[in-house]
């Protein structure tokens, strides 16, 4: 556990003090990275200060800095989207649009400063955000390096290198990290179901399993893929053994379940007036296959594109299946993380932002970086890797690069010049005006070398 330990506690101050030395040298301003994460930065406050999960307290400071962009003015009361606006017989409420669990998460990180009396500050709010969102992150690369070395049976030496993969070569270094997205939550609960089906502890996968999915609704899509290698873990049991951990894992999600039906009938007054209700149905809009090949290739969103070294992924998956694919038992994992990343990658592709709206890379492909990793294993255990190990650490380097380049240049910038919304994505294809190519532009421009990184930008 030592390793593990280290493992944590390094990237976690990477990931922190990376955003301080940011924001101390004027780098980067941006140092709330969405409005998606603003409700969540508050949960904990009103949490221990109010034994709430309403925002009423601090809604007008909210609304003040961040508006609903057709009311900038406030002149028609406009609801911000982040915020659902609940109506009582007393007054209007207002709670969180999105899932909750990231902001409960932070809980531990916010607890002791509230309670001694912390004011309640955008810059006190923004650095205990930052270090919540950067431990959630860091716990996730400490549990997949026990995973890869106790179930995995992967050496230390590629363990870590692949937790390194998983923390600095992704999104998780310039996105996740530095926000309470609902991604870095996902990816820890996804890990810890993870852990405890192979620990065949199987209450504590009924418990988290439930828990991805009121983490991020989305996870539904990947959730039936857990459940089979639980079954998988179950055919090696006796009969009467394999229903009483059956059992066990129903019992597991009640609690999960009865504490969604509970918070959304208290706060929300009902399922249908969660936030992601009236998206369910009608944001399907997206063009096949332009979603899916963006989500891939795309110059400004694909994964291939921000985290090149993935290219491993997709061999590793091809070793699996030249070497057996699902007929052999120790291949099962690897068959489901690859069956994992196409059907996630290929559902998301429909959804209108698949690119993931004003976020840096492919934010809306994060749920699923674990699956990425354990792909990556059947490559770096065999042959190829010490053959190919060069070209592996060269994209690997280029894969924290771009993530540098977005913890630095990542403030917007980009998006107000050339982002044009889900109707028009030929945006996201331009190799020149690329989010990447602009920010090298950018550089250009603060050594001299052009006038401006844009036509559009001042």
């Amino acid at each position: 556990m030592k390793k593990t330990s280290a493992v944590v506690f390094f990237s976690f101050c990477i990931f922190f003090i990376s955003w301080v030395v940011v924001e101390s040298f004027g780098f980067n301003k941006l140092a709330i990275q969405s409005e998606d994460a603003l409700p969540s930065m508050f949960i904990p406050v009103t949490v221990i200060k109010e034994k709430t999960l309403y925002a009423d307290t601090y809604y007008e400071m909210i609304r003040e800095e961040y508006p609903n962009p057709d009311d900038k003015n406030f002149q028609k009361d406009l609801t911000p989207f982040y915020f659902k606006r609940i109506v009582t017989a007393q007054k209007d409420r207002y709670i969180s649009a999105f899932p909750i669990i990231s902001g409960l998460l932070a809980i531990p990180i916010y607890l002791l400063p509230v309670i001694s009396g912390m004011s309640v500050t955008w810059l006190n709010l923004i650095i205990l955000s930052k270090a919540s969102s950067a431990l959630i992150v860091a716990l996730s690369g400490g549990v997949l390096y026990f995973l890869l070395r106790k179930h995995f049976y992967v050496s230390e030496k590629n363990s870590l290198i692949l937790s390194c993969v998983y923390l600095f070569g992704t999104v998780n270094f310039a996105l996740i990290s530095q926000a309470l997205w609902q991604h870095g939550a996902l990816q820890l609960v996804t890990l810890l179901t993870l852990w405890f089906i192979f620990e065949e502890r199987w209450f504590l996968v009924g418990l988290f399993t439930a828990l991805a999915v009121l983490t991020r609704p989305t996870a539904i899509i990947f959730v039936p893929f857990l459940i089979l290698l639980m079954l998988n873990r179950l055919l090696k049991s006796l009969a009467p053994r394999s229903y009483k951990s059956v059992v066990f894992y129903f019992v597991g999600m009640l609690p999960v379940i009865l504490f969604f039906f509970w918070y959304t009938s208290f706060y929300y007054h009902g399922i249908g007036n969660n936030g992601y209700s009236n998206q369910i149905f009608s944001g399907w809009l997206s063009r096949f296959p332009e979603g899916f090949l963006g989500l891939w290739f795309s110059p400004s969103k694909g994964i291939l594109v921000y985290s090149p070294v993935f290219i491993f992924s997709i061999i590793g998956a091809l070793l699996v299946i030249r070497n057996g694919g699902w007929r052999l038992r120790k291949n099962f994992k690897y068959v489901l993380s690859a069956c994992i990343v196409f059907l996630y990658t290929m559902v998301l592709s429909r959804w209108k932002h698949w690119y993931g709206g004003w976020s840096f890379g492919y934010r809306m492909a994060s749920d699923i970086l674990p699956f990425f990793i354990f792909l990556l294993v059947p490559f770096v255990e065999s042959d190829l890797f010490s053959k190919y190990k060069n070209l592996f650490f060269m994209l690997f380097g280029l894969s924290v690069l771009v993530q540098v380049f977005g913890m630095i240049f990542f403030d917007g910038v980009w998006h107000a010049a050339y982002d044009r919304g889900f109707v028009d994505t030929s945006w996201l294809w331009s190799i020149k005006d690329s989010e990447f190519i602009f920010n090298v532009r950018r550089v250009l421009v603060k050594l001299g070398y052009l006038e401006k990184a844009c036509p559009k930008c001042l």
